[in-house]
């Protein structure tokens, strides 16, 4: 055989290895995309790689950043979503939930959410997530099986859930406590005298909390906390918690 025909044989030869050597995955083609600011291109590759690895993490976190690169919400909820399902330990995948689900209007989604985040991010979350009173508006909007076509606050002030302050003012950014809950939530029940009194640390017996705080305890709103400190913020999972059993019992529709 001429000489020619053998380098001819020893060129494809290395030819063939280079090109397999060279091969790239997807998600290796996805980083490079990312790092040259083609966002598209790269949200494809990151989704090609995670079909086929829907175990990686690391990928879901890449196509994010792509989806909020390219302002595309549907998918950014699509992908933080995949990766709350996941019970994924980062409390900022439910933080950026909720700020999608909100601006968005989702709160029967975010308020299911919440109702079911991680143990391991929720102290975290609670100190990020001020339980204001719009965002109890919005929560008690979560619980409604109806479709809300109006304000989260007008709702719930029409539906006489939150009371209107006197001056008109809806205060909806006022942070919670512990006390304006119990006086909330007491207004949605029967006022009826509970059949269990319980001593408490922090609430007198003669204080005007002592009872309704009772009265919630006994239908399971509200867990008995001897200790219970009634100045203190309320975080949203006291809310969620209490809202729950109000909206299972029939006190929201």
């Amino acid at each position: 055989m001429p000489c020619r025909y053998y380098i001819w044989a020893v060129v494809i030869l290395f030819s063939s290895c280079a090109s397999l050597l060279d091969r790239k995955s997807d998600f290796e083609r996805g980083l490079i995309s990312y790092n040259n600011l083609q966002f598209r291109e790269a949200a494809g590759y990151f989704a090609a790689y995670h079909k086929e690895h829907p175990d990686s993490d690391s990928t879901l976190y890449y196509l994010y950043n792509c989806y909020s690169k390219l302002n595309e919400p549907e998918n950014q909820i699509m992908t933080l979503e995949k990766l709350a399902g996941r019970s994924v330990n980062d409390p900022n995948i439910y933080l950026n939930l909720t700020f999608l689900y909100r601006k968005h209007e989702r709160y029967g989604r975010m308020y299911n959410m919440l109702s079911n985040i991680p143990k391991s991010v929720s102290n975290d979350m609670n100190r990020h997530l001020i339980l204001t009173r719009r965002l109890l508006a919005e929560l008690i909007c979560g619980t409604s099986t109806r479709k809300i076509k109006t304000d989260p606050m007008v709702y719930c002030i029409t539906r006489k859930y939150l009371p209107l302050f006197p001056d008109g003012n809806l205060y909806e950014e006022d942070t919670l406590t512990v006390a304006n809950l119990i006086v909330l939530f007491d207004r949605l029940i029967e006022p009826e005298y509970p059949l269990n009194l319980y001593p408490m640390k922090n609430i007198s017996t003669r204080s005007y909390l002592y009872l309704p705080y009772m009265r919630l305890v006994e239908i399971g709103a509200m867990e008995l906390d001897p200790y219970l400190m009634p100045g203190q913020n309320a975080n949203f999972l006291f809310a969620i918690k209490a809202l729950n059993v109000l909206a299972t019992k029939g006190y929201l529709d």
